[in-house]
């Protein structure tokens, strides 16, 4: 299915798919990712029909290791249940991938907690895994939290390269979306460590995909980068452009810009007035 679904066309698919007895043909793996669906329109009733169909549907151990973690991400489970998880199914060659989702959720528990280095040990863990099998948008989240964890740690050149080696695995996946959220976050990183070059380099292509995506949001996070990057230069003319042209993108589109962005044009005026 190509695209976002409506919450409609999520109901009318979840009432086709269960409606009539339709609930006993549907296997394990169709079950886990029909609960999510669920929840999003507030069916709590099916997704709790769908977690037990997912369980009596399960055919081998590895079945049975996904439902159990998707129980364990719905009503949180301990750290050290997760790991158990995750260790018992390391060494089955079927189980690889999901051990790697269960260290995966166990590094999200630790930094949810702040734990930095022990979410930054479990991530890394969950990212060879999904190495050696191959799975490329499994690395991407991984990837995003590890380089998370970096910047936690204020290890900014490792958090550049993580952010890096997971821009080439959106490239690979041609997630442009998530290129876009990438380039934005390598620039950051690289202002915070004095490279504004680099910066505006990385904001300019991420505004560049915004555009081409029609993403007000994404444009607006690029544009206010840009005008961080010139400021430092007290360039505000361009700062103010930059801001400007996000303006005019939501007014382009019937939309009022967000008040902080004509805010930040009014104090960049006050400023070129003084200079």
């Amino acid at each position: 299915m190509d695209g976002e679904v409506s919450p409609e066309q999520a109901r009318e698919l979840l009432d086709a798919l269960v409606e009539g007895g339709g609930m006993k043909h549907i296997d394990t793996p169709l079950a886990l990712r029909l609960i999510p669906l669920a929840d999003d329109v507030g069916k709590e009733d099916l997704a709790a029909e769908l977690m037990e169909r997912a369980k009596a549907a399960a055919s081998d151990a590895v079945e049975v290791g996904w439902v159990n973690l998707e129980g364990l991400r719905r009503h949180g489970g301990e750290v050290d249940e997760v790991l158990a998880l995750a260790t018992s199914m390391e060494s089955n060659q079927q189980g690889v991938r999901l051990a790697a989702a269960a260290y995966h959720h166990a590094a999200l528990l630790h930094h949810a907690n702040q734990s930095w280095e022990e979410a930054h040990a479990l991530v890394s863990r969950s990212l060879r895994l999904r190495q050696d099998v191959g799975d490329e948008e499994g690395r991407s989240y991984g990837l995003a939290v590890r380089a998370a964890c970096e910047r936690a740690m204020e290890q900014m050149t490792e958090a550049i390269e993580t952010q890096m080696e997971r821009l080439g695995v959106l490239e690979r996946l041609d997630d442009q979306e998530g290129v876009m959220e990438t380039l934005a976050d390598l620039a950051h990183l690289h202002a915070t460590i004095g490279e504004v070059d680099l910066a505006s380099d990385h904001l300019n292509r991420s505004l560049e995909l915004a555009k081409g995506m029609g993403d007000l949001s994404g444009q607006l996070v690029a544009a206010w980068g840009l005008a961080d990057v010139a400021e430092i230069a007290e360039d505000w003319s361009t700062a103010m452009l930059h801001l400007s042209d996000v303006v005019h993108a939501f007014m382009a589109v019937g939309l009022p810009a967000p008040e902080q962005v004509r805010e930040r044009i009014k104090a960049l005026t006050d400023l070129a007035d003084r200079s």
